[in-house]
C-alpha cells in the first residue's frame, strides 16, 4: 500500500511538473510573438485561450499543392523541414470543396488526415482552410441559405475527422475570401461557428471578413461571441505592384500588362512616368490609368503602416487576435529586389504590430521556394526571417 501511495504521489508530482513546464513554455512562446526589440508585450497574445497555437501562427506559409495529383509537385519533407528550421511554425492547408463533395470524398478526407499527421510530425500547427472555388460564391448569389447548408455539411465532415487531434495544434478556417456581402457572411459564419463548436469545442476557429478579406472590412466587422477565434486579413497592397503580370483575370484585365514595377516608388519617379507613357503609347490605356491611380498613394513602407495600425487597433479594441494569413508578390515580372523589399516591409509591419503572418504561397507564382534548388529561397528567407532574429 505504501508503495502504491508513493507511486501515486510521484505520478501527481510529475503531472504537476509537466503542467508547470508547459505553462512556462506557452508563456515564452506568447511573449516571443513580439520580435522588435522595443515592442511592448502583445497583450492579446498573452490572454488568448489558445496561446500555443497563436504563437505558432507568428510565422507561417500557405501550402497549396499539397494535394497535387502529381506527387512530384507536392511539398517535400526536406522543404518543409527546412522551413521549420527557419522558424516557420504554421501551415495554412487549403481544402478543396470540389473534392470534398465528390463521390470519393472519404478518400480525400483520408488524405487530409494523412497530411495533418505528416505536418504534426514536423511540429507544425495547422489551420485547415476551406479554400472554395467560384461555385460557392455563385451559390451565395443565388441562394445564401443553400450555401450555408453546404458549408455546414462540409464542416461537419471535416470536424469529425479532426476532433481527436490536439486542439492546440489544429485550427479551422471557415472560408477563404467569402464571395458575398458582409451581412450575409456574418449570418453564415455565426451559424458555422455554432455547428463546428458541437464537434470541436476547443479548437481555434479562423474567420475573415467578407470579400478579399481586406483590413477596411475588418475594421467595420464586430467580433463574434466566441473567445477562441483568430481574425484573418489578406494584404496585397499596392495591388498593381504585388499582382503585376497576373494573367488569370481575362483578356481585358489591365494588370497583365504591368511589369517591371519597383518598390518603393512614387508618381513623380522618372521610371514610373516612363512606364505610364509606354503603356499609353502601346495601346494599353486602361493599364496606364490603373498604374497612375495606384500611385496616388506612394509605394512605401510608411504608406503601408496605416493598414497595420487599423488591424492592431481593432485587435486591441476587441481583445481579439488578428493574423495576416495571406501576403506575397507574384514573381513572374516583378523585380526581385523590389519583391524582397516589399516582403520585408510587410513582415516588419505585421510583427511590429503584434500580428502573425502566413506567406502566400509555397512554390507556385508567389512561392518562397527557389525553383533552381527546390529549397527555400535564401533571399526570401532573409526578408521574412532576418538573421539577427
Amino acid at each position: 500500500m505504501a508503495v502504491a501511495q508513493a507511486a501515486t504521489v510521484a505520478s501527481g508530482l510529475t503531472r504537476a511538473l509537466v503542467r508547470l513546464l508547459r505553462a512556462a513554455l506557452l508563456c515564452c512562446l506568447a511573449l516571443g510573438a513580439a520580435s522588435a526589440a522595443d515592442r511592448q508585450a502583445c497583450g492579446v497574445a498573452e490572454s488568448f485561450s489558445n496561446p500555443g497555437l497563436l504563437a505558432a501562427m507568428r510565422r507561417g506559409v500557405n501550402l497549396p499543392g499539397w494535394d497535387n495529383a502529381d506527387i512530384a509537385h507536392r511539398p517535400t519533407l526536406a522543404q518543409l523541414q527546412a522551413l521549420r528550421d527557419e522558424g516557420f511554425g504554421h501551415i495554412r492547408l487549403p481544402l478543396d470543396n470540389r473534392r470534398l463533395t465528390a463521390e470519393n470524398d472519404e478518400a480525400y478526407l483520408d488524405a487530409v488526415v494523412e497530411q495533418i499527421v505528416f505536418l504534426l510530425s514536423l511540429d507544425y500547427a495547422i489551420s485547415l482552410n476551406l479554400h472554395a472555388d467560384e461555385t460557392i460564391g455563385q451559390l451565395f448569389e443565388r441562394d445564401p441559405g443553400e450555401a450555408e447548408r453546404i458549408l455546414s455539411r462540409l464542416w461537419r465532415a471535416i470536424a469529425k475527422r479532426v476532433q481527436h487531434f490536439d486542439p492546440e495544434k489544429i485550427a479551422v478556417e471557415l472560408l477563404n475570401e467569402p464571395r458575398t456581402d458582409a451581412d450575409t457572411w456574418r449570418k453564415t459564419a455565426a451559424a458555422l461557428i455554432v455547428e463546428i463548436r458541437r464537434i470541436l469545442p476547443d479548437n481555434t476557429i479562423v474567420v475573415g471578413p467578407s470579400g478579399p478579406q481586406r483590413h477596411e472590412e475588418l475594421a467595420a466587422m464586430p467580433p463574434f461571441d466566441d473567445g477562441n477565434i483568430v481574425y484573418a486579413v489578406h494584404f496585397y497592397d499596392p495591388f498593381a505592384f504585388t499582382h503585376q503580370g497576373a494573367d488569370w483575370g481575362g483578356p481585358d484585365d489591365p494588370i497583365q500588362h504591368l511589369k517591371g514595377l519597383p518598390f518603393p516608388a512614387f508618381a513623380a519617379d522618372e521610371v514610373m512616368r516612363g512606364k505610364i507613357a509606354e503603356l499609353s503609347s502601346s495601346g494599353h490605356k486602361a493599364a496606364a490609368t490603373m498604374l497612375r491611380l495606384a500611385l496616388d498613394t506612394p509605394w512605401t513602407e510608411e504608406a503601408l503602416a496605416p493598414a497595420f495600425d487599423m488591424m492592431s487597433a481593432w485587435s486591441a479594441k476587441h481583445s481579439a487576435p488578428v493574423i495576416v494569413n495571406e501576403f506575397g508578390v507574384l514573381s513572374h515580372v516583378a523585380p526581385r529586389q523590389s519583391r524582397l523589399t516589399w516582403l520585408a516591409a510587410v513582415r516588419r509591419q505585421a510583427e511590429d504590430h503584434c500580428l502573425g503572418w502566413t506567406h502566400w504561397d509555397f512554390q507556385d507564382g508567389f512561392g518562397l521556394i527557389d525553383p533552381k534548388t527546390g529549397m527555400p529561397d535564401e533571399g526570401i528567407m532573409r526578408a521574412l526571417v532576418p538573421a539577427a532574429e
